[in-house]
């Protein structure tokens, strides 16, 4: 037990004596004195507090909810506490810091409370709740993104500060947080013994006399205020929630330590502020380069990793064989497959009636031409998400969801930075190879049994890891970065003919491949043995048709760039009408891809006009509520 507490304190104190040492020279020593007052040494002890709580924060929810994949990173705290500064500097312009945090721990409150509430709704679940606190977190994220670019006088500031700064420049801050954030640490020693009856399960914790309920309200209240409380003062410093509890199990496993919870509390907040303090190092190690990266970047490319990581374990692997691998909503139309398809052709129709411009219209060429792009672009990515869903018998697949468009995004960016000036072949072909690469990790995982759940979360933490390296790259490459804001935004407003022209061409091409393996397509999610006997070269097909959504997926990404939910939602609602047969249901799910993102664009440039909206945030929202009511009634026929 010393032994442990020791060696975790000698790793802290040796990496605040690096921070130290390391520190930038100033040749003015009054100078180097002040920035060292002011500065470093504030800076410092804000990433050990913040960094205490939100481990401290994590193990609370870990072990109270049995469940070593929460966190407050994956219950959404952080996203809700950025929608909630984002909110009060929206609502009131001239709100004060004191103000600007208690909006911020008013949003982590609620979004995380909601995140609980839906989980419970749904029979609880390990991986589920942490489905849908990534979900609504998604959801959070698209609605403060639309609020910091209409707002963007008022939020002034948020982009970074939602990205996990922890630098200050003055005591000030550090004198007006110590107290709360020290009191809210000192709590968590008040519920220990109460926590480690948890340790024993729910029966025998109930047996010495536990009231279950009251008090796992009482000790997630308790980690919620700790994570919110560090995300109001610092912004989002992800995963580290996450990583610490599970570091201090490794550790205390290495070093044959007792099995103490207080012991194992102390460890992990030491962990926690030496990730975080460690973190803000590296982004302090950068300033040679003349840029300097948000503190939660560097987490956030550390934790992702780690997490999926935690998937691929003994405990992951064990949850696949629990979780349910059949997600979905029944048909509410019982029709012909000809008249459903000939009503959403209607419907087209009509879309393109009201959205195309009259040609005496000002600008009509260009709204038109973003009129077609949209139609194309959602037409190809719902093509990309029926086959990926078939593909990997997995109803929660699509470019987006399961982190292809991110990674193409990536890629777009990387040749953005080094090739200004890349064509639109070049932009594809880099999308093609991101795209490409998802498709053979998620193929990989597939064939590591992982459960639906598993797929899509490993999915969205790509998505995440992604994200994270392209604000990077923007960082970098900020000659280059209004222009790869386009592709992380989603839009048509570079619509031109030589868009409009190849990403038309490729997917007629993809649905001519596609035509002859449409009965095949039907026979693939009965599984391996059914198709073979019947003389189905299932491998070779698989690959064929994994290249064409990989194709699909790169030319709309390099077309209208990162557009959410398109591939997840078209192939449900095209089901939702009771098509099934892979000939009526891919026609009807591209339709009905094109449908939405063409009024998710024109709505997009009249709501707010003459400012807009651009569409990837518009179908981003709706999207992310579809996903948790898909969460919500397939968990919930279970019960």
């Amino acid at each position: 037990m010393v032994k442990s507490i020791s060696s975790s304190l000698m790793v802290l104190l040796l990496l605040m004596a690096a921070y130290y040492l390391s520190r930038p020279e100033i040749a003015n020593q009054e100078l180097a004195q002040a920035m060292l007052n002011n500065i470093w040494l504030p800076t410092a002890f804000m990433s050990l507090f913040t960094g205490a709580l939100l481990a401290s924060s994590g193990f609370l929810i870990q072990t109270s909810l049995d469940n070593d994949f929460a966190s407050p990173s994956t219950l959404g705290i952080a996203a809700g506490a950025l929608l909630g500064a984002v909110l009060t500097r929206v609502l009131l312009p001239e709100a004060s810091l004191n103000l600007v945090w208690l909006g911020a721990l008013i949003g982590g409150f609620v979004l995380s409370l909601a995140v609980l509430a839906v989980s419970q709704l749904i029979g609880g679940g390990k991986l589920p709740v942490v489905l849908i606190g990534m979900a609504l977190g998604l959801s959070a994220g698209a609605l403060s993104s639309l609020f910091m670019l209409y707002f963007e006088n008022q939020t002034d500031g948020l982009f970074l500060w939602g990205s996990g700064q922890v630098l200050q420049t003055n005591t000030l801050v550090l004198e007006q947080t110590a107290l709360p954030m020290l009191v809210c640490l000192l709590l968590s020693v008040v519920v220990l013994p109460k926590l480690a009856l948890f340790l024993l399960g729910d029966t025998h914790a109930a047996a010495l006399g536990l009231a279950i309920k009251p008090w796992r309200w009482t000790i997630l209240l308790l980690a919620i205020s700790q994570a919110a409380l560090a995300t109001s003062i610092v912004g989002m410093i992800g995963f580290v929630g996450l990583m610490a509890p599970h570091l201090t199990r490794l550790v205390l496993r290495l070093s044959k330590g007792a099995n103490n919870i207080a012991l194992q509390w102390f460890i992990t907040i030491v962990i926690g502020a030496a990730l975080v303090l460690a973190a803000e190092w590296c982004s302090r190690s950068l300033l040679f380069l003349g840029y300097r990266l948000p503190t939660g970047a560097f987490t956030a490319l550390l934790g992702a990793p780690y997490f999926v990581f935690l998937l691929f374990q003994r405990s992951g692997k064990a949850l696949a064989a629990v979780e349910t691998q059949h997600l979905g909503l029944k048909p509410f139309i019982h029709a012909s497959p000809a008249l459903v398809i000939g009503a959403l052709s209607g419907l087209l129709v009509v879309s393109l009636y009201f959205c195309l411009a009259k040609p005496q219209n000002i600008g009509a060429v260009w709204i038109n031409q973003r009129v077609l792009l949209a139609g194309l672009g959602g037409f190809g990515l719902a093509c990309a998400g029926t086959l990926l869903q078939t593909l990997f018998k997995n109803p929660m697949a699509s470019p987006d969801i399961s982190g292809v468009s991110a990674v193409a995004v990536l890629l777009i960016a990387c040749v953005l930075v080094y090739f200004p000036a890349a064509n639109q072949l070049q932009l594809t072909l880099a999308a093609l190879v991101g795209g490409s690469a998802v498709m053979a990790l998620l193929s990989w995982g597939l064939k590591q049994q992982l459960s639906v759940s598993q797929l899509a979360l490993f999915g969205i933490v790509i998505t995440a890891f992604a994200g994270t390296a392209t604000q990077i790259l923007l960082t970098f490459g900020s000659s280059t970065a209004s222009v790869t804001m386009m592709w992380l935004a989603g839009t048509t407003y570079g619509a031109t003919f030589e868009r409009i022209i190849p990403i038309a061409s490729i997917t007629t091409l993809s649905l001519l491949t596609i035509v002859p393996l449409l009965r095949q397509l039907d026979l693939m999610p009965l599984g391996e043995i059914l198709p073979k006997t019947l003389g189905v070269a299932l491998q070779k097909q698989r690959l064929l048709l994994l290249a064409i959504s990989a194709l699909l997926t790169a030319i709309c990404v390099s077309s209208i760039g990162s557009i959410s939910f398109v591939g997840l939602l078209a192939p449900h609602c095209a089901r939702l009408l009771g098509l099934y047969r892979h000939k009526h249901l891919i026609p009807a799910s591209g339709i009905t891809g094109a449908i939405l993102l063409i009024w998710a664009d024109s709505l997009g440039r009249e709501l707010m006009a003459p400012n807009e909206i651009p569409a990837g945030l518009m179908v981003s929202v709706i999207g992310s509520i579809y996903f948790i009511l898909l969460l919500l009634i397939s968990y919930r026929k279970r019960t």
